[in-house]
């Protein structure tokens, strides 16, 4: 199903899927305490449960405490009933990590020699999905999974991606890659589902404030390019296409240092972005290589890199400021790798504070991400396991055993 998400349809309160998404974010949950919590009848209740159980997703384990009367049994998600794959995908690298239901990491790239391995993303997006594909499957197997127990994936990509149809628009990594849907692509090798994000807007899913994973926030990728993903009440808000967040693409006042696919003069990836530093240094006879030759001579206190780092925070705080003023969220994230200097960071937090309302800036908290390079891959891990537990998708599996069983 390439249409749409199941995790982005209406949930049916005091389903089985329902069920099984209460018991993934309560803390203690037992049969009376899901009849308490959505108004079913106890044997209502039970038998969700009971439906969860015959499906391998929930089990009975350990106990509450005491109500009075006898002590209820726990429930909680069978975590290695399954697992899913999350791929951060670029022009020169990809790292892809294997986690459980519960999002604890099986097997990260990054931690063995498959990390120094590419996908051939020159060569098209066909040729990329079946090497993710050959990946994906040498890593499970390397790391004892059944294959067969694969639940379902999420590509990270930097790039706009159409919603909802899944197709990549004007990627700057790689031209080539324009309109190409991945989900059809991996439906050529599996039956799972398949997501392909926006790199920030997996950043906000990361950044998913509080136990209960909802709140408003923007996150912001400061790396060779930029982008921006926005979590309303907890559920990436993606506008009608998918566009959603595309602050790098707005005019601002300034010069461009780098040439930018959008079309758009002057926008803010092609002035303000870490390509944008790199080019801009060059010009200046500064030997850079890329951004962490950029961080490298800010912590040197070069004079010059710090001047383009803060003019570069001002372009970027301004443009941000709108986005804030009108969604008014509790906190603006700073991932990727230009995140790392204090010095745009606090640039940019300075330019919103004084360009947002008071109102809305009083409420805000500016933070870089405690995890940047890290951001990105955790939000295609949430992104994989929401859809494949989504209560709707559960609810159809529930219903296509009990026809079978019928």
């Amino acid at each position: 199903m390439h249409e749409q998400h199941f995790q982005d349809m209406d949930r049916s309160p005091g389903s089985v899927g329902d069920v099984l998404r209460l018991i993934r974010v309560s803390d203690t949950t037992s049969r009376s305490s899901i009849a308490r919590s959505t108004g079913l009848a106890p044997s209502t209740a039970s038998a969700r449960v009971d439906a969860l159980t015959a499906l391998g997703l929930v089990r009975e384990s350990g106990a509450e405490g005491s109500r009075g009367g006898r002590r209820a049994r726990r429930l909680e998600l069978v975590a290695d009933a399954g697992f899913v794959a999350a791929a951060d995908l670029g022009a020169h690298h990809v790292r892809i990590v294997l986690t459980d239901l519960a999002g604890r990491i099986v097997a990260d790239t990054d931690a063995l020699e498959h990390g120094t391995a590419t996908v051939p993303v020159a060569a098209g997006p066909r040729a990329s999905v079946a090497a993710l594909w050959d990946r994906f499957v040498e890593l499970a197997r390397d790391s004892g999974l059944d294959t067969a127990r694969f639940r379902g994936a999420a590509i990270s990509v930097p790039a706009p991606v159409s919603y909802p149809g899944g197709s990549i628009a004007t990627p700057s990594f790689e031209p080539s890659w324009h309109g190409a849907v991945l989900p059809e692509l991996f439906a050529e090798h599996t039956d799972a589902p398949v997501l392909v994000e926006n790199d920030a807007n997996l950043i906000a899913l990361a950044e998913r404030p509080g136990p209960d994973r909802t709140g408003t926030l923007v996150a912001v990728k400061l790396g060779t390019r930029i982008g921006s993903g926005v979590l309303l009440d907890g559920r990436l808000h993606r506008g009608v296409s998918g566009a959603a967040g595309e602050i790098s693409h707005t005019p601002v006042d300034g010069e461009a240092a780098i040439g930018c696919t959008c079309g758009v003069p002057d926008c803010l990836e092609s002035v303000a972005s870490g390509g944008a530093i790199v080019a801009r240094l060059r010009a200046a006879g500064r030997q850079v290589s890329g951004t962490s030759d950029v961080l490298a001579l800010a912590a040197q206190g070069d004079a010059v890199v710090l001047d383009e780092l803060r003019r570069a925070g001002e372009h970027i705080g301004r443009v941000l400021s709108g986005i804030v003023n009108f969604c008014n969220p509790s906190e603006v994230v700073l991932a990727g790798a230009m995140s790392a200097s204090s010095v745009l960071v606090a640039t940019i937090r300075g330019e919103l504070y004084r360009s947002c309302l008071p109102m809305v800036a009083d409420a805000l908290d500016v933070r870089a991400s405690a995890s940047p390079r890290d951001a990105g891959i955790r939000g295609a891990t949430v992104l994989a396991i929401d859809e494949v537990l989504a209560p709707a998708r559960i609810d159809e599996l529930a219903r296509a055993a009990a026809e079978r069983s019928a």
